[in-house]
């Protein structure tokens, strides 16, 4: 389907920015309807940053941090096990190191322990002196525990983003820009973006040059906001732009043995290279393992211990692939077995899977399936799951959950992805009701496989210049999605697949007398039989530039392909 879009806004920014009428057409696609927030979109400057103490409670946050640090007051910072946790609790304990606090990092494992600070936590810090937690990435629903650190002397900052629920912890301050008295300009922060911004408020409270702090946090805020695919529009779009910048020359030691590791060493990275090389490799050891390894690697000073953390991240990644193909193999006999007819929802469980591992074999469902998906790893011994929820653009998963919370023990997460435990023998009541839910909202039109495409164009359309015009849109990512076009009745003139098993089709079109275009197919090479040299097909592809041998020429990436009728 060809994205709809409004053209009297997309000529008005092509003629007052002086875009190119396919750049202005782009912007507005993705909502950016006002030359101004074009402009801004298309230059973007750490200049136009939100200012921090716009957020919800953050002056009281700047002041309890600051009497901690002057009282020399033990601090925890507690993350979560995702990488957007560890990033920011690693961004945190950076920060106030060197200002010269008192303070240790904690993340939960997330077998033993799971989501969120628990009151087990609080008590052993208690005992180890300390008298200010800050949470990252955590901490908005926890209500119980900041209570009960209340009783026991030590004081809560709740920083965090996920959706607040009835009632807000009687914390020091809730820094979150989702709170629903919040005037905060923005809301889709990652936590790393809120930890950031405590972070820069209290630099600026204490007198220290803000610019040189952004530029040099940047790199984890980037790292962060992209592995919690947060939306790369307004603050997260700027974060990660300049984020990738920094990145690419970081100075953690810790990240700059990932990077070099795999293989990205003096590249202009991109979030590509975040969401799928290094941000995976960083969650497998939290899915696996104990995500206090990754969050060492970022904090780590010493290059032997890095390679060290980098190996155990490595293997980590391995076995979370087997793992994964495991699981994928059992749910897809399952998923064969069943009428999906009427089934809005798909909520499947099993003993033996591992919890921090079915959120991706979730998102493969949702893939193949085009529904929404909960996968849940049943204890049996214990009568509970543990769980992620994946989902499709037009169904909120993270409220849906919610909704259903009489029949949960835990929920919390996003539109598009959550987590939740439930007791087994809940489990058929919460399928019915969840599938109850989702079938008021979702259409069958919602469950039909389609490609939303910017627009239809000719090969002779596709140029070097268009390809650098398309690049200041970047980064791309949820919510800016890299532009996607379709050509139709394109002449194959040569086809072959690539790869050490065949696996890719790579391919040499052309259409109404252009030049020839190089096109790459990934994961594509079983179309081989089917595209035959002589014959038209009609592609849907993204426009990239390719590096070799010193020259830069222009490389349709086909996302799908099929022969023209």
């Amino acid at each position: 389907m060809i994205h709809p879009y409004n053209e009297d806004s997309a000529k008005r920014i092509e003629r007052e920015l002086g875009v190119a009428p396919l750049v202005a057409r782009l912007l507005v696609n993705r909502g950016i309807e006002s030359v101004a927030d074009a402009a801004e979109f298309l230059n973007p400057s750490l200049d136009n940053l939100h200012d921090p103490f716009d957020l919800p409670d953050m002056r009281l946050a700047v002041d309890r941090v600051k009497l901690a640090i002057e009282r020399k007051e033990k601090i925890l910072v507690h993350g979560d096990y995702d990488v957007d946790g560890v990033s920011s609790a690693a961004l945190l304990i950076r920060v106030l190191r060197a200002l010269d606090a008192d303070v240790e990092a904690r993340v939960p494992h997330r077998k033993r322990e799971g989501y969120d600070i628990k009151p087990l936590t609080v008590e052993e810090a208690k005992a180890d002196g300390v008298s200010l937690i800050i949470t990252a990435d955590c901490g908005v629903t926890a209500c119980d525990t900041v209570s009960h650190a209340a009783n026991l002397g030590i004081d809560i900052v709740v920083t965090d983003h996920h959706e607040p629920g009835p009632e807000l912890p009687k914390a020091v301050a809730v820094v979150n820009p989702r709170r629903s008295d919040s005037t905060y300009p923005f809301k889709d922060l990652a936590g790393v973006g809120v930890a950031f911004k405590l972070a820069q408020a209290l630099v600026r409270d204490l007198g220290y040059p803000e610019s040189r702090f952004q530029r040099k946090f940047l790199d984890l805020v980037a790292l962060g906001t992209v592995s919690d695919v947060a939306p790369l529009l307004g603050e997260n779009r700027t974060l990660v732009k300049f984020g990738l910048e920094e990145m690419s020359k970081t100075r953690k030691v810790g990240l700059r043995r990932l990077i070099q590791n795999c293989g990205l060493e003096d590249k202009a990275l991109s979030t590509y290279n975040i969401g799928f090389v290094l941000g995976p490799r960083i969650n497998a050891v939290g899915r696996l393992d104990d995500s206090a390894i990754a969050l060492q690697l970022l904090l780590t000073r010493d290059d032997a211990e890095a390679d060290d953390l980098v190996g155990i991240l490595e293997e980590r990644n391995k076995e979370r692939q087997l793992e994964q193909m495991r699981i994928w193999s059992e749910v897809s006999r399952m998923l064969e077995a069943r009428n999906l007819d009427g089934m809005s929802v798909v909520v499947l469980a099993a003993p033996g899977w591992n919890a921090g591992v079915v959120g991706i074999v979730a998102s493969k469902v949702v893939e193949r399936y085009c529904r929404p998906a909960v996968l849940i790893s049943a204890d049996e011994a214990a009568g509970v799951g543990s769980g992620s929820a994946r989902s499709i653009d037009t169904f909120d998963i993270g409220s849906a959950l919610h909704e259903c919370s009489d029949l949960l023990e835990r929920c919390g997460g996003h539109a598009l992805a959550a987590g939740l435990s439930v007791k087994l023998e809940n489990l058929e009541a919460f399928e019915e009701k969840l599938n109850k839910i989702a079938g008021d909202l979702i259409t069958p039109e919602d469950m039909i496989p389609s490609i939303d495409i910017d627009g239809e164009l000719e090969l002779a359309d596709v140029s070097l210049s268009l390809a650098e015009d398309l690049k200041r849109l970047e980064p791309f990512g949820m919510g800016n999605p890299e532009p996607l076009f379709a050509t139709r009745k394109a002449m194959v003139l040569d086809r072959r697949t690539v790869g050490s098993d065949g696996a890719h089709l790579k391919l040499r079109v052309r259409s109404n007398g252009a030049q020839p275009t190089d096109c790459i197919a990934f994961g594509q090479g079983g179309a081989y039989d089917s595209v035959q040299v002589g014959s038209p097909i009609d592609l849907c592809y993204n426009i990239r530039i390719n590096h070799f041998n010193g020259m830069d020429t222009v490389q349709l990436t086909v996302k799908d392909l099929g022969v023209s009728l």
